[in-house]
C-alpha cells in the first residue's frame, strides 16, 4: 500500500511538472511574439546632439538651414555645384560621440520617418567604431554602414532590417579594409548620419525628419530558446533527483528488512543444524560449537556494525584426515582433534573463539583485528601446526582460509568467501594460506 502511494505520489509530481514547463513555455512564446520588445527612439525635435553640416568642409558650396517644429527637424537646403557629389547632411552623436557610442546590434528592424519636399535619395549612415581601424578624433574613420532609399511623401515610415544595410564601397577602399573587417556592423555606433543621396539634384530642396526607432526583443530568440531548453533540463534533471532520492529510501528500507531475514535466517540455519544442542560446547574438543558459537557472532556483529574494530575469520581444515582414520583409525583421529584444539587455543587470545565447525574443519573468530593480522595469525598456526607432533604416527598439517567482515555484511556471505579462500588453498597444494578479497 505504500509503495502504491509513492508511485502515485511521483506520477502525480512528473503530471505536475509538465503542466508547468508546458505553461511557462507558452507564455513564453505568446509573450515573446507579443511583447518584450526593446524600442529605442531618437526624436531629433528635442535630441540635443545633433548637427547640421554640408559639403562646405569638402570644398563645397551647397547651404542648408534647419530649424525645430515641436515634433520634427525640418532642412531646407540648396545643392550647388562645387563638389563632384553636393550633400547636406544631419549628424546625430550618441555615447560620447567619438569611440564610445550605441549598441544596436540587437535590434532586428529600424523605421525612419523622413518627408520630403523635393525629389531625390536620402542615404542613412549608421556610423561604426571599429577598434583595428577607427582613430580617435578621425571621424572619416569610422564605419560608414550605409542605405540609400527614396522617402516616401507618406506619414508612414521607412523600414529596414541590417541585413539590407552595406559597408560603403569607397570607405572599404580608402581605408585598405580586409574582406573580413568589411562586414556591417552595429556594435559600437557614436554617429548617425541623415544625408542627401547621389539622386538628390542640384538646386533648393526640403527633407522633414520626425524620428528614427530601433526596434527589437529585449532577449534574442537563441537566449530564449536556450533558457527554455535549459529550464527543461534541469527540472526534469532536478525531478530524477527526487525519484533517485525516492529509489535509494526505498531500497534501503527494503535493504534493512532483507538483511534482518537473513540475519535471522543465519541464526534459523545455526540452530538447526546437527551440531546445535543444548551444549554450547563441542564434547570431544571443548571447543564451542556452532550454537554456542551463534551468540559469540551475533554479539560481535553487533559492536562491529556500531563502528566497533575489525572482524576477521580464520577457516581450517586438517589435511588428508580421512586418510589418517582409515589409515589409524577415529581413536587417532580424535586425538589428532583434541591436541589441535590445544594448540590452537594456547595461540590465540583469549578475546578469540575457537570454534569446532564439522568433521575436521575449525573456525576462529578474531575479534578486533584486521584482515591482514588475522593472515598473519594464520599463518602463524599453520608453522606450529606443520613443526608439532600432533600424533606418533604422522605428520599433521592443515589449510586455512581467512576473510574479514564488513559492517553490515551477511555472516552467510563472509563464510562463503572465506570457504572459497580455504578451498584455494587445498587446490593449491594445501597446508596453505589463502585469504579473501576484502568486500569493499
Amino acid at each position: 500500500m505504500k509503495s502504491f502511494w509513492h508511485k502515485l505520489m511521483s506520477i502525480f509530481r512528473l503530471n505536475l511538472m509538465i503542466a508547468f514547463l508546458l505553461s511557462v513555455t507558452v507564455i513564453a512564446f505568446f509573450g515573446y511574439q507579443y511583447g518584450m520588445d526593446d524600442i529605442y527612439t531618437i526624436s531629433p525635435s528635442s535630441y540635443p546632439y545633433i548637427i547640421a553640416q554640408t559639403d562646405s568642409v569638402d570644398g563645397g558650396s551647397s547651404i542648408l538651414e534647419i530649424s525645430r517644429t515641436d515634433s520634427s527637424i525640418i532642412m531646407d537646403y540648396e545643392l550647388r555645384e562645387g563638389y563632384p557629389y553636393p550633400y547636406v547632411n544631419l549628424q546625430i552623436y550618441l555615447g560620447d560621440g567619438k569611440s564610445r557610442g550605441k549598441d544596436l546590434s540587437h535590434y532586428d528592424s529600424i523605421y525612419v520617418w523622413i518627408k520630403p519636399r523635393g525629389e531625390g535619395s536620402v542615404r542613412l549612415y549608421l556610423r561604426a567604431w571599429d577598434d583595428s581601424i577607427s582613430k580617435p578624433g578621425e571621424q572619416s574613420t569610422l564605419k560608414f554602414n550605409e542605405i540609400e532609399f527614396f522617402p516616401l511623401e507618406e506619414t508612414s515610415p521607412a523600414v529596414f532590417v541590417p541585413q539590407e544595410f552595406r559597408v560603403a564601397g569607397w570607405w572599404v577602399s580608402q581605408n585598405n579594409v580586409n574582406a573580413h573587417r568589411a562586414r556591417v556592423d552595429f556594435s559600437n555606433i557614436p554617429l548617425i548620419e541623415i544625408q542627401t543621396g547621389t539622386a538628390a539634384p542640384l538646386g533648393y530642396g526640403t527633407l522633414e525628419i520626425m524620428g528614427i526607432s530601433f526596434k527589437g526583443k529585449l532577449v534574442s530568440s537563441e537566449k530564449l530558446m536556450f533558457g527554455l531548453i535549459a529550464l527543461w533540463f534541469f527540472t526534469f534533471f532536478f525531478y530524477l533527483m527526487l525519484r533517485l532520492r525516492d529509489y535509494s529510501i526505498q531500497r534501503n528500507v527494503e535493504r534493512k528488512r532483507r538483511e534482518e531475514l537473513e540475519h535471522n535466517l543465519v541464526i534459523l540455519e545455526v540452530e538447526k543444524s546437527d551440531y546445535e544442542k543444548a551444549s554450547k560446547e563441542d564434547a570431544l574438543t571443548g571447543c564451542l560449537n556452532r550454537a554456542g558459537f551463534t551468540s559469540v557472532l551475533t554479539q560481535e556483529q553487533e559492536h562491529l556494525n556500531n563502528g566497533g574494530g575489525a572482524l576477521s575469520f580464520i577457516m581450517l581444515d586438517i589435511d588428508f584426515f580421512k586418510k589418517v582414520n582409515d589409515t589409524w583409525g577415529h581413536s587417532v583421529g580424535d586425538e589428532v582433534l583434541v591436541n589441535l584444539s590445544k594448540l590452537i587455543r594456547s595461540r590465540i587470545r583469549t578475546t578469540d573463539a575457537l570454534v569446532r565447525w564439522g568433521g575436521e574443519e575449525f573456525v576462529i573468530l578474531c575479534s578486533d583485528t584486521p584482515l591482514q593480522n588475522a593472515q598473519f595469525l594464520a599463518e602463524k598456526l599453520r608453522t606450529n601446526v606443520e613443526s608439532t607432533q600432533l600424533i606418533s604416527q604422522q605428520q599433521i598439517t592443515c589449510s586455512f582460509g581467512v576473510a574479514e567482515m564488513a559492517p553490515n555484511e551477511d555472516p552467510k556471505a563472509v563464510f562463503e568467501r572465506m570457504d572459497k579462500a580455504l578451498y584455494s588453498s587445498k587446490k593449491n597444494g594445501r597446508n596453505t594460506v589463502t585469504a579473501a578479497i576484502k568486500r569493499v
